[in-house]
């Protein structure tokens, strides 16, 4: 994931700021959103949008990073307040809406990937693999619990669970992913 964000109070306001109006508009309008027009909605000038993120891709990266982040800290809240599998139900509803509520963002972020043709940005693989860091404690309980096949390994869960939320469209993601989890769970 990327580096933590500045910590001087004000520049973190901004950089907080700057991530809000960023999302909206990427989800709005994909990578054509105006950077300009984030700065007018963040309440910032130009010049502070660009000292926090220099390049375009890196703003959607921004933004990107900080849903992975959220979602991963999902897990672990899931993992103190609940049981076992209701935890890892939980949290592969939350993956499964993560990925079709981040559907345009995907789209942004490897539309301004400025990396050589053909390949996937490294950030790929590493918000990969801190989903299945989160998700392999989560996995590994419920198993623990007899309330998933033992059989299960956390990236045919993931992949699973990633194939179920970009099935159809988005809101038949809550159905298939019921049936997913119907099907993991021991009779």
């Amino acid at each position: 994931m990327m580096s933590r964000a500045p910590r001087r109070a004000d520049a973190r306001r901004n950089y907080d700021r700057l991530l809000a109006a960023a999302e909206t508009a990427l989800n709005a309008d994909g990578v054509s959103a105006s950077l300009d027009d984030i700065a007018k909605a963040a309440g910032v000038g130009n010049a502070t949008l660009y000292r926090h993120f220099p390049t375009r891709e890196k703003l959607i990266e921004a933004v990107y990073d900080q849903r992975f982040r959220m979602l991963c800290a999902a897990a672990g809240e899931l993992a103190e307040t609940q049981e076992p599998a209701n935890a890892l139900k939980d949290w592969l509803r939350a993956v499964a809406a993560h990925i079709t509520e981040s559907r345009v963002l995907a789209d942004a972020f490897m539309a301004a990937y400025e990396g050589p043709a053909g390949t996937e940005p490294p950030q790929i693989a590493a918000w990969h693999r801190t989903v299945y860091d989160a998700a392999l404690p989560l996995l590994t309980a419920a198993q623990n619990a007899g309330a998933i096949r033992g059989d299960l390994d956390v990236m045919e869960l993931m992949a699973l669970t990633t194939a179920v939320a970009r099935a159809g469209n988005p809101a038949q993601a809550g159905r298939f992913l019921d049936m997913l989890l119907e099907g993991i769970t021991p009779r």
